[in-house]
C-alpha cells in the first residue's frame, strides 16, 4: 500500500506541476493580450483626442460668436428700450402741447365772444343815444 500511495502521490504531484505550468502559460498569454489591448486602447484615445481637438476649438469659436451675437442683441434691445422711453416722453410733450393749444383756443374764443358782445352792446347803446338826441 505504501508503494501505491507513493505512486498516487507522484501522479498527483505531476498533475499539480503540469497544472501550475499550464496556469503560468495561461497567465503569460493573458498578460500579453492585456498589454496589446491596453496599447490598442491608448492608440484609440490618442486618435480620438487628435480628432476632437479641432472640433473643440471650432466649438469654442462658435460659442464666442454666439456670445458676441447675444451681446449685440442685448445692446439693440437696450437701445430700443431707450427709444421707446423717448417716444413715450415725446408723446407726453405733444399731448401737453395739444392740451395747451386747446386751452388757448378756448380762451381766445371766449375773449373774442366777449369782445363781440361788448362791441355789440356798446354799438347799440351808442346808436340808442344818437337816436335820442346825442345824450
Amino acid at each position: 500500500m505504501t508503494d501505491t500511495l507513493i505512486v498516487l502521490l507522484s501522479i498527483g504531484y505531476f498533475l499539480a506541476t503540469v497544472s501550475l505550468i499550464a496556469a503560468l502559460i495561461f497567465l503569460i498569454v493573458v498578460a500579453v493580450e492585456l498589454r496589446r489591448g491596453i496599447n490598442a486602447f491608448k492608440e484609440f484615445i490618442n486618435t480620438t483626442k487628435s480628432k476632437l481637438e479641432p472640433t473643440i476649438f471650432e466649438t469654442e469659436r462658435v460659442i464666442q460668436g454666439v456670445r458676441a451675437s447675444v451681446d449685440d442683441v442685448n445692446e439693440v434691445t437696450r437701445k430700443v428700450k431707450e427709444l421707446s422711453e423717448t417716444v413715450e416722453k415725446l408723446t407726453l410733450i405733444v399731448s401737453e402741447i395739444i392740451s395747451s393749444v386747446y386751452r388757448i383756443r378756448n380762451s381766445v374764443s371766449l375773449k373774442s365772444s366777449a369782445l363781440k358782445t361788448a362791441l355789440s352792446v356798446a354799438t347799440n347803446v351808442f346808436l340808442e343815444n344818437l337816436k335820442k338826441g346825442g345824450k
